[in-house]
Formats: structure tokens, sequence, C-alpha cells
């Protein structure tokens, strides 16, 4: 009796085939859960690791970032590549975003595991969108600040504590 082949899975592909991931150029709109959608981020001391690592990703001139937002269960970003970095990081090609973020991402949780016990703290996957223009640069940071009043975790975007402006938009 023959054996059928077993399928090989694949994850699915989420980004753009041909884009040049490690360009300064683009504005990439990014959300990544927490795992299994664990609401982690609702103490606030492992929301400050997020806050500090993406500062201090700023501060090296990694990436730009222009707003995010910190939710019980996930994070939404607005950030480009610094410039320059993206010349350093040129020989990652289109995986540039995804290292970038696996490097974030392996990061936080070292921290909050070696600080708190908590493992695993990322899903594996994140979500990105490549902003194509002016205007929905505008909405999608507008999106991202007010997630927590839609959410009814706080009565305006400016009081809660996890969700700011950081770098001008590039308009």
């Amino acid at each position: 009796m023959e054996m059928p082949e077993k399928a090989i899975h694949r994850r699915k592909q989420h980004h753009l085939s041909n884009l040049d991931y490690n360009s300064d150029v683009y504005v990439f709109f990014l959300t990544i859960c927490t795992y299994d959608k664990r609401p982690y981020f609702s103490e606030p001391q492992i929301s400050e690791i997020i806050v500090s690592e993406l500062e201090y990703r700023r501060l090296v001139k990694e990436i730009k970032l222009f707003c995010y937002c910190v939710m019980p269960d996930h994070l939404h970003l607005l950030i480009s590549f610094d410039d320059g970095f993206s010349e350093k990081i040129g020989a990652f090609g289109d995986r540039a975003l995804q290292n970038w973020l696996s490097a974030f991402k392996r990061h936080t949780s070292r921290t909050a595991s070696e600080r708190y016990g908590m493992k695993p703290l990322w899903q594996r996957n994140f979500y990105d969108h490549v902003v194509r223009n002016d205007e929905s640069l505008l909405e999608i940071c507008q999106y991202i600040l007010k997630n927590p009043v839609r959410k009814d975790i706080a009565s305006s975007w400016e009081q809660y504590p996890y969700s700011r402006i950081v770098d001008s938009l590039p308009i």
C-alpha cells in the first residue's frame, strides 16, 4: 500500500513580494499581537518594557517612530526605518522589516521573561501595511491613537499612558 505524501505546511505570506522592505522611503503600519491574545500589557510594568524598547530603537536611529499604542493584547506602530539604517540592513533585502521586528520581539520577550517569568510574550506573526499616501498616514495615526477610546479603556487618547505621537509625520 502506497502512503500519500505529507503536504508541507507553509505559513501564509503576509508581505508584498516585490517591495524593498529595507528602504527608509516607506512607512509601515504594524500590528503585533501577544501570544494567544493574552492581556499581558494590562500590567504597566510589561507595557513599560515595550515603550522603553521602542524609545531605545528610536534613539539609536533604527526607526522613526511616528506613533504607537500599546493595548492589553496587541501593539500598533507607525514607523519607518531611519535614514542610514536601511544601508546597515541592506543585506536583509525584503526581510529587513521581519528581521527588525524579530529582534524587537526577541529582546522584549527576553526582558519580560527574565523580570516577570512571562513566556511566550508574542504571537509568531505580525501584520503590516505599507502606507502609500499622506492622507492614509493621518487616518492610520488617528486610528492607532484612538484605539483605547474605541475599546473603552480611556476617555481620550491623551489620557491613555501608552498611546503617543513621537516623531512628526512625513507629510
